[in-house]
Order: structure tokens, then C-alpha cells, then sequence
């Protein structure tokens, strides 16, 4: 056994790691308290790996270490899972030009230059991910470059994080006039929810292509419309259980919610935000074993991009540890070069923004509410922030998220499963991800901080292993 006892070595492990590919030997990482994801906590644990796999997870006892392991000490630190993000949109950039629906000037960020250059650099978002310690990631709708692209196909590697990817919408909203124009329109966002036929024939189509899921998107229609759409409703979940793939669906209210999961929904994107979760919403998540992703803080991302825009004021940007690549800093720290347009509408008023931070205080007092009532009945809940929103950013954005699940009212340790295990299970991969056991992928966090204690402790990250290969958070950074 190599055993850096010394305190020069134990430094220059701790400090001075940049990149360690998966060892041709064991390597053994020893010391630091292990939060295994499955709900066990081992203090002076060691977390042996073998190129790629957990070969041993427990106490010193339980994981002896043979003579050619190589050692690393971790005393003083936290060891958890990647964290995985349930909900996220690789076709959308963090800003309001990722959204042609919200994008204020399109002169100034051109939609399709957006998502010409997103498709050029499949690596974008999975730098930021591993940067803010996120080693998985469930894409919940997008253009179909989005399930066959390289960002969602070539991650079996230690420089991208998992991804499952849903693919285009289906949704009785139509706007791919907006996100599909001119030389993306072969790269529809949004299937039509029309008929019966039609259904059938996307949902095969979405099956063909290797969508991880059937996503819809369901807003909830205008009384006159809602006996034919709530029929189609239905009808998707049909299809998607003939071609085998999960449903997941978009439904903030709860009449559309209790829909979604009649229909067979096996995860909610969105917290129901207008009215209290009652007992037959209930009654019919836990009967369905359904995820509940509560995205606490996509809808403020929202208003305050839209705020900063209006009275051209940049905000300041949560992104402790520097994974923010620098042209996405620089829109958001101009959010000015949009102003003229947006109050130029004919419908603008400064009054409408500050109303809609207002407005914003009873929605989250809701969302809260129903994540605790979710919580205290037993149900499944995962971390999902909606990546990609403006202001809702890719990787850095799952801080926030954990901190609000927490001001919500759920414990440290129930974030924790959550954000692992929970999350891995929403994907379909929590055989492979998700949890430290053995025969896992090589996953894991550093903690300077103990994560038992607050969901805060996730900004102090100090190290990532992804697949095996241990680098430090400062070799991540992407500025």
C-alpha cells in the first residue's frame, strides 16, 4: 500500500490535484465522512475505485486497503454523490435569447445564431455541470438535436455528465413559428396535440428517434377547450405506455396536474402552484409512484430577468464557483442592450415588472406548501431546477434550488436522496448512478462543508470525480 501520510504529500493531494484519470490500480480516497445517498452516513469511511466503479464504499474495517492502492487523504471533508438535476433544457442558454418567446430584441441575439452555436459546442453545459458539481442531468424537452446530438450521446466519458434527453414537446400551445423558424425548421420543438392519429404516430416517432421520455406540455385550457384536450391528454399516456416510455408532463395547476397523473404520468416537472395539493392529488401520486420536481425558483429567474431588462439594471450573477462561461456573463450583465425594445411594446409599463415580483411571494408561499405536503405523505420528490430559463443556469442554479427545497421545509438529509438517488431513479439509471455502493459509476463530491447540516454546504465543493477521474473544483472552473 502507497500511504501519502506525510503532511507535504496530504497537502499537495488535497491542493494541488488537477486531473487524475481512472487508475489502472485501485485508488482509495480515505478519511472524510461518506453520505452514501441511500441515507447512511460513515465517519473515516473510504471509497475505494477501480478505473470507473466503486469497488468498495464503508468504513475502514469494511474496505481494507490492499498494497498497491493509492491513497488520498480527505480527513476534515464530506463525501456525497453527483448531484443529479431532474430537469434541464440543453437548447436553452440561461438568458432571454435562449427563449424566442421571451427574447425582448431578436435583432440583438438572433435565435437561430443561438442555437446554431449551442449545436457547435456540445461540451457547453457539461462544463458547467461538472464545474458546480452536477455529474447527471435528465433534458426534459427540446428540439431533436437534443436527444441525437453529441451533448446527449458521447457522455460516457469523465468530461460530461449523464443525460437522458425527452425531446420535442407535445403541447397544444403552438409555437414552433418561434423556436422552429427559417433553417431550423426541420428541428420542430413542438409535436401538435390534435388527434388521436397524430399522437400516436409523434409518440412513435419520439420512440424511433430515442427519447428517454414522452414530454407534454400542458397548460391548462380555457373551459371550452378542456373536454377534447383533456381526451388527448389522456391519449398520450396511452401511446407513450404502448411504446414503453415513461410520460412526463408540465401541469402547475392542479386540475391539470390530476390529469397528468390520471394519464399516467410518472413525474410532474413543476411544483402545482395555484391552489393547495389536496387528497385525490395525493392519492393519485403515490398510487402511481410519480416524481414530484418542485423547480422552487425557475418562475422568479423569470421576473427578474424580465426586471433587469426593463429598468436596465444587471443583477448580480449566483455563481459561486466560477462556472459561468464568459459570454453567457456578459448578456447578463448587459441586460440593457435589450431595453429599448421592451419599452418600445405597446404594452409596457414598470409597474408590470415590480406587480410581477409581488405576485411572485404567493406563488412560492404555495409551491412550498404543496412540496410539504408531498414530502410529509411519502411522495417521491427530485431536484429539478429547469436549466436553461433565463437566470436559471446551468449548473449553478442547483444551489439555489436545494437552499429553497430546504427553506421549504424538507430536511438536509431528505435534499440529499433527493438530489441523488431520487433524481438517478426519475432517469431510469439508478442502477448505474445515484447512490455510493459498489459496482456503481465513480461519482462523487467533495464537501469542505457538512451537507447533514444545510443544502448550503454544496457550494463548498472542493473536488469532483466523475467516471473515476478526481479533479478539483478550481481545475473545473470555466473562467
Amino acid at each position: 500500500m502507497t500511504n501519502h501520510s506525510a503532511a507535504g504529500v496530504v497537502l499537495l493531494s488535497l491542493l494541488m490535484l488537477t486531473f487524475r484519470g481512472p487508475a489502472s490500480a485501485a485508488e482509495a480516497l480515505v478519511g472524510a465522512t461518506i453520505i452514501d445517498g441511500n441515507g447512511r452516513a460513515i465517519d473515516d469511511g473510504v471509497v475505494i475505485v477501480e478505473g470507473d466503479r466503486l469497488q468498495c464504499v464503508g468504513s475502514r474495517g469494511e474496505c481494507p486497503l490492499e498494497r498497491e492502492t493509492t491513497v488520498t487523504d480527505l480527513s476534515g471533508h464530506y463525501l456525497t454523490p453527483g448531484l443529479i438535476d431532474a430537469h434541464v433544457h440543453f437548447a436553452q442558454t440561461g438568458w432571454l435569447d435562449g427563449r424566442p418567446d421571451g427574447n425582448p430584441d431578436p435583432s440583438v441575439y438572433p435565435y437561430e445564431e443561438t442555437i446554431v452555436a449551442l449545436r457547435a459546442d456540445p461540451g457547453r453545459w457539461h462544463r458547467s455541470y461538472l464545474c458546480s458539481g452536477v455529474t447527471g442531468v435528465f433534458d426534459v424537452g427540446g428540439a431533436p438535436w437534443t436527444v441525437t446530438g453529441a451533448q446527449a450521446t458521447d457522455t460516457e466519458r469523465a468530461d460530461r455528465a449523464h443525460v437522458r434527453a425527452a425531446g420535442p414537446l407535445i403541447t397544444h400551445a403552438g409555437l414552433n413559428s418561434l423556436f422552429a423558424p427559417g433553417k431550423l425548421a426541420d428541428q420542430p420543438v413542438f409535436l401538435p396535440m390534435e388527434s388521436v392519429e397524430q399522437l400516436r404516430a409523434d409518440v412513435a416517432q419520439l420512440a424511433e428517434m430515442g427519447s428517454a421520455a414522452v414530454k407534454v406540455w400542458y397548460l391548462d385550457p380555457e373551459p371550452a377547450q378542456r373536454e377534447a384536450l383533456d381526451a388527448l391528454m389522456l391519449a398520450v399516456g396511452e401511446a407513450a405506455r404502448v411504446q414503453g416510455l415513461p410520460l412526463i408532463v408540465h401541469a402547475t395547476e392542479l386540475r391539470s396536474a390530476k390529469l397528468a397523473l390520471r394519464a399516467g404520468a410518472s413525474m410532474l416537472v413543476h411544483s402545482v402552484d395555484d391552489l393547495p395539493v389536496d387528497d385525490e392529488f395525493i392519492q393519485l401520486l403515490l398510487a402511481g409512484d410519480a416524481v414530484y420536481a418542485p423547480t422552487l425558483t425557475v418562475a422568479d429567474g423569470w421576473r427578474r430577468a424580465l426586471a433587469s431588462v426593463a429598468f436596465a439594471s444587471p443583477l448580480a450573477v449566483d455563481d459561486p464557483n466560477r462556472c459561468v462561461d464568459e459570454a453567457l456573463l456578459d448578456r447578463l450583465q448587459h441586460p440593457e442592450r435589450l431595453t429599448p425594445a421592451l419599452r418600445a411594446r405597446p404594452n409596457y409599463s414598470p409597474d408590470r415588472y415590480l406587480e410581477a415580483m409581488k405576485d411572485a411571494a404567493r406563488m412560492e408561499l404555495q409551491m412550498a406548501a404543496n412540496l410539504r405536503a408531498v414530502r410529509d405523505a411519502g411522495g417521491r420528490i427530485v431536484l429539478a431546477t429547469d436549466a436553461g430559463n433565463p437566470l436559471t443556469l446551468h449548473g449553478p442554479s442547483v444551489y439555489r434550488e436545494l437552499e429553497a427545497m430546504q427553506a421549504a421545509g424538507m430536511t438536509p438529509i431528505e435534499i440529499i436522496h433527493a438530489a441523488t438517488l431520487e433524481s438517478a431513479r426519475a432517469m431510469g439509471m439508478d442502477d448505474r448512478i445515484g447512490s455510493l455502493e459498489q459496482g456503481k459509476v465513480a461519482d462523487l463530491l467533495v464537501l469542505s462543508a457538512d451537507p447533514r447540516e444545510s443544502a448550503s454546504a454544496f457550494r463548498a465543493l472542493t473536488h469532483v470525480m466523475r467516471a473515476g477521474s478526481l479533479r478539483t473544483q478550481a481545475a473545473l472552473r470555466v473562467r
